[in-house]
């Protein structure tokens, strides 16, 4: 164990005597972690702040005398805005009608050659919404009989435009439901006849979720794939350096002529490297703990609920953290020590980056269940472990399984690692 010492101390004296490597290693990744989540928070306030303020421009055509004087009886504000603003074909006058939390731009049309014009700004994104009625709506509407055609109002609308999106939900839900509404009611008399159930109509506790978990599905599709590139970035210098970087620089053979042995070499180093490795987990882990309150806080301002990362799914993320660097470092030993310099560890360890990449992305289009069994899968299972942390689905014996899987195979990579140092043909290029 005293030789092992050496060896430890030997390596971190290295790193810690290296500025740079300093700031790269401890300082740099806590900086990065805070202001990534500050910036998610800012940009997803943003974003649905951008959504609420919008007021979106719809062009009708054609617009029947019942939806004109529907939209006067719903419109909130008493102010006469017709004609205050003008749109840019033949100046055509923008009415502006607040209904509910929206305030909407309508634009009346009644030139059918300038739909064509219409529908390419739609396209462009400079128009988020036409409806179309059909010529005599209204007289189709009074002289309907059983057997006729029923009328059909056409809506255009940009899919990969979110104001576009939004708004023909908007208007489908709070305009045109109404207004169909309205119609059925002078046929009908009442709409009483034709209601035969209400859902939730005085059921105030309709929904009943859990708030967290119903925000964490959002993190756990993103933030495992973050900290597993981050923390296997960060082991992959350390580790290609420490191995066949001392290779490179003939190091590693006069390290070999010492009367130590080989294998008390290698777990020095792998232990130094698991502190050095460690130390970078636990300070990404205390930044992310210190940035996902104030993150909450941000979505939870936004959603009304009140967010919170409990304690018990903190210590389980560090310790997923913590067990799943002790495996990159033992992955990475193994890639670089078979690497006769620098540039070749790094290609050997691509592939394995590349994995770990690939289970990434994985894990945020996967869904949450995953049996205890898939926990115990190398690579794969701590990372749905880890996604699960953020979304509550996280089960003891899950966790367990998956911090177990973890250690059992990096240690066994470290043995192999011990093994490949008695090789002279692997540890001399022989």
């Amino acid at each position: 164990m005293k030789n092992v010492g050496i060896i430890m101390r030997k390596e971190l004296y290295r790193v810690f005597s290296d500025k740079k490597m300093v700031f790269g290693l401890f300082i740099m990744p806590a900086l990065v972690v805070i202001g990534l989540y500050l910036l998610m928070g800012i940009m997803m306030a943003s974003i649905m702040k951008d959504w609420e303020e919008h007021e979106p421009t719809v062009l009708v055509y054609q617009a029947p005398e019942s939806f004109q004087e529907y939209m006067d009886q719903v419109r909130e504000d008493n102010e006469v805005h017709s004609a205050d603003t003008v749109y840019k074909w033949h100046e055509l006058p923008v009415g502006l009608y607040t209904i509910g939390d929206i305030r909407y731009h309508i634009i009346w049309l009644e030139d059918e050659q300038e739909i064509e014009a219409a529908k390419e700004d739609i396209y462009n994104g400079e128009l988020d919404l036409i409806l179309a009625f059909p010529k005599g709506f209204d007289q189709q509407i009074q002289n309907y009989q059983v057997g006729d055609i029923i009328p059909d109002i056409e809506t255009y609308y940009n899919p990969s435009e979110d104001y576009s999106d939004n708004a023909r939900e908007d208007v489908l839900a709070f305009i045109l439901e109404g207004y169909r509404n309205q119609l059925l009611e002078k046929r009908l008399g009442s709409l009483e006849q034709l209601e035969i159930y209400t859902i939730d109509r005085d059921n105030e506790e309709s929904v009943i979720q859990n708030d967290n978990k119903a925000q964490g599905k959002l993190f756990g599709s993103i933030i495992p794939y973050m900290i597993t590139i981050l923390l296997f970035a960060g082991a992959m210098s350390l580790g290609a350096d420490s191995f066949a970087g001392e290779k490179e620089r003939g190091t590693m053979a006069a390290l070999l002529m010492t009367p130590i042995k080989r294998s008390t070499i290698v777990y020095g180093k792998l232990f130094a490297l698991m502190i050095l490795s460690g130390l970078s987990a636990l300070i990404y882990g205390g930044a992310m703990i210190f940035a996902m309150p104030l993150l909450y806080r941000t979505l939870g301002a936004m959603t009304g609920q009140e967010l919170n990362f409990p304690p018990s799914q903190m210590c389980m993320m560090l310790i997923l953290i913590v067990t799943l660097v002790f495996l990159y470092v033992a992955l990475i030993a193994v890639c670089s020590t078979l690497a006769k310099n620098m540039k070749e560890g790094s290609t050997f360890i691509s592939p394995v980056y590349m994995i770990v990449m690939v289970i990434g992305v994985i894990s945020m289009f996967r869904g949450e269940e995953v049996t205890n069994l898939q926990y115990l899968i190398p690579l794969y299972g701590p990372t749905m472990a880890l996604k699960n942390v953020f979304t509550l689905d996280i089960t003891l014996p899950g966790f367990l399984l998956a911090t177990l899987s973890n250690l059992v195979i990096g240690a066994l990579f470290a043995w192999l690692t011990a093994k490949m140092f008695h090789s002279e043909k692997i540890m001399f290029n022989a």
